[in-house]
């Protein structure tokens, strides 16, 4: 069990990111809160345990990741569009699709969706955050609904049915978020699904505190290749 005092989930937005906070003693969430940098929310919680729906490990050949193969796997058929293929490390360096596209194809002989390109900059912004005394882990919103459901998810999170099955599944695990205080600017790039993934992945962070996770990854990781890690 960890030391850390904090728990965060943090689920990114097009704008920036949502955090739910809370106490690795009480196991609640006690604000949830916005910003446009990732830096501004953690420099409050040096030491806090922090679940963030990005990919941190990046691979340098490989172009799957087996973490993200075996959460595919475990999410089923109808739910593996959630899980997308991130970039290598080296096209994280393009300066625009064209080339990083061209660069992933020369490697791994297969394109860049333009989802994972999207991304370049948040994930480069959580490798620059990953220094700081945080402990920060890689999470993903659906596995850990399935998770804790036991089973498989009825409807995608972007459905009325969807949303309210996951509303029903953190009030279930004891987190109820009507009594939560929202620290959220009235945006329209806030969705209730990514207030909601925030939510679980500090459920996540919970369980990582208390040393009860699960972790998808490669057993033994060949040339220092392929050290992705999705926890649950």
């Amino acid at each position: 069990m960890t030391k850390a005092s904090d728990l965060i989930g943090i689920d990114g937005t097009s704008s920036g990111w949502i955090a739910s906070i809370g106490s690795s003693k009480k196991k609640c969430i006690s604000t949830i809160t916005f910003s446009e940098n990732l830096d501004k929310i953690l420099s409050d919680y040096p030491n806090s345990v922090v679940v963030i729906d990005i990919p941190i490990e990046l691979n340098k050949k490989n172009y799957l990741r087996e973490c993200d193969i075996q959460a595919k796997r475990y999410l089923g058929k109808s739910f593996q569009s959630s899980i997308f293929i991130p970039p290598l490390k080296r096209v994280l360096e393009c300066s625009n699709y064209r080339e990083a596209n061209m660069l992933s194809k020369k490697i791994t002989g297969k394109g860049l969706s333009k989802q994972s390109w999207n991304l370049r900059e948040k994930i480069s912004e959580v490798h620059g955050i990953s220094r700081l005394s945080n402990k920060i882990y890689e999470g993903h919103p659906e596995c850990s609904f399935k998770m804790l459901k036991n089973e498989t998810l009825k409807a995608k999170k972007k459905t009325v049915l969807g949303i309210f099955e996951r509303l029903g599944i953190l009030k279930k695990a004891g987190l109820d978020p009507l009594s939560i205080g929202l620290h959220l600017e009235s945006t329209p790039t806030i969705k209730i699904d990514d207030v909601l993934d925030s939510m679980v992945l500090f459920i996540t962070a919970t369980r990582i505190f208390e040393g009860n996770h699960l972790c998808l990854k490669k057993p033994k990781p060949a040339n220092d290749d392929d050290n992705g890690k999705i926890f649950i």
